[in-house]
């Protein structure tokens, strides 16, 4: 199993939503329309998606923030960008960045962080690079939010879909869901933890605030 599958390029970045689309079921439109949802993005919301890939999360976060918000989307891979370029091409109040979320970031003063799917894919010195990030992003009192999967026993799932995580996922993956979320976040001054699930558990979203 490769160590990580997180950098997507060629072909794969592409067809990415086609991808996730058939990895999940075809659900994944829903699970990302109800993580909207449940973020409670109101009109003048400030909010950077790191990783955000092809803009599928920035479009529903900038119809909710309105023509006040502030949307930014950074990610490294040039094919996903242009694909998020177009799909953010009508909201005024959405930007693109090219960057690599595990450097320094030349932003600040978010009142919302969006991280979805692709922690699973970091070292932990990598996750940690991150979060320090993330601390420089986010306003005192907002909030960090992390999509992806929930702590979860491999040996419990069934026979589809351990094949399926194991096909389509990394090492790390495998690493990560055994992994305290929650005592790493601690580290970094973020707490109130409240969480919302999916999938029979298997995948959460967790709202962090910055302390």
């Amino acid at each position: 199993m490769v160590r990580s599958k997180i950098k997507i390029t060629g072909v794969k970045a592409r067809f990415y939503d086609l991808l996730v689309n058939l990895a999940t079921g075809f659900k994944y439109g829903k699970l990302v329309k109800d993580t909207a949802a449940k973020m409670n993005i109101t009109e003048g919301v400030s909010l950077i998606d790191l990783g955000g890939g092809t803009g599928k999360n920035a479009k529903l976060f900038a119809r909710s923030a309105g023509n006040s918000g502030r949307i930014v989307l950074v990610d490294i891979g040039k094919t996903m960008l242009k694909k998020a370029g177009r799909r953010l091409k009508k909201y005024k109040n959405s930007e693109v960045v090219q960057a690599d979320i595990l450097k320094p970031l030349k932003l600040n003063g978010f009142d919302m962080v969006f991280i979805g799917f692709i922690m699973h894919g970091f070292e932990i010195q990598e996750r940690s690079a991150l979060m320090k990030n993330v601390s420089k992003l986010l306003k005192r009192g907002g909030h960090l939010f992390i999509l992806d999967y929930n702590q979860f026993d491999m040996k419990k799932l069934n026979p589809i879909a351990g094949y399926l995580f194991n096909h389509f996922e990394c090492e790390l993956a495998t690493e990560f869901i055994k992994w305290d979320m929650e005592r790493f976040l601690r580290s970094y001054k973020l707490g109130k933890f409240e969480k919302w699930y999916w999938h029979d558990k298997k995948i959460r979203l967790l709202r962090a605030e910055k302390l």
